[in-house]
């Protein structure tokens, strides 16, 4: 799929994408999406068109957009429909990465926002993101401080 106008991501058609990602052992960045999707626009517009976030996807992966033409054509193309099926997508916007032939790609489903769409492509985010830990169970508060005890009531006679 060609570049998409004043987008910063280098969108590399399929057939390239595979001879590069096994050339440079680079993984392939699949961005599933659909012309109706708006969160595949915010998608756009929050990540794909930041300058640092562009910089960073550029360098790490090759990008590949697909574009599911299902609502408007009736059909998608052979090669975006055997990738949904391959890669069981379900809905827009999906990213998935992979090297060509690996067995086990990565995905994350609908668009979650800037900083946990960097978290799961595994890049540092210029913003300022933190990956997120996991967080330790917490332990059980401490027991109140023992108060002391009255002192015994005197004995009757």
């Amino acid at each position: 799929h060609p570049s998409i106008p004043h987008s910063l991501i280098v969108w590399v058609p399929l057939e390239e994408a595979r001879v590069r990602s096994r050339e440079r052992n680079v993984p392939i960045l699949y961005d599933f999406t659909a012309e109706w999707c708006e969160p595949c626009h915010q998608l756009e517009r929050e990540v794909f068109k930041d300058p640092d976030a562009a910089r960073l996807i550029n360098a790490a992966y090759i990008p590949v957009r697909l574009v599911d033409r299902l609502d408007e054509d009736g059909e998608n193309s052979p090669e975006v429909g055997e990738l949904q099926r391959q890669f069981k997508i379900r809905g827009f916007p999906t990213l998935v990465y992979a090297l060509p032939d690996q067995k086990e790609p990565r995905s994350l489903s609908g668009y979650h926002g800037y900083s946990e769409t960097l978290e799961f492509m595994l890049l540092p985010s210029p913003r300022g993101f933190i990956p997120r830990k996991k967080q330790p169970t917490p332990s059980p508060p401490p027991p109140p401080p023992a108060t002391p005890e009255a002192p015994p009531a005197p004995k009757a006679p």
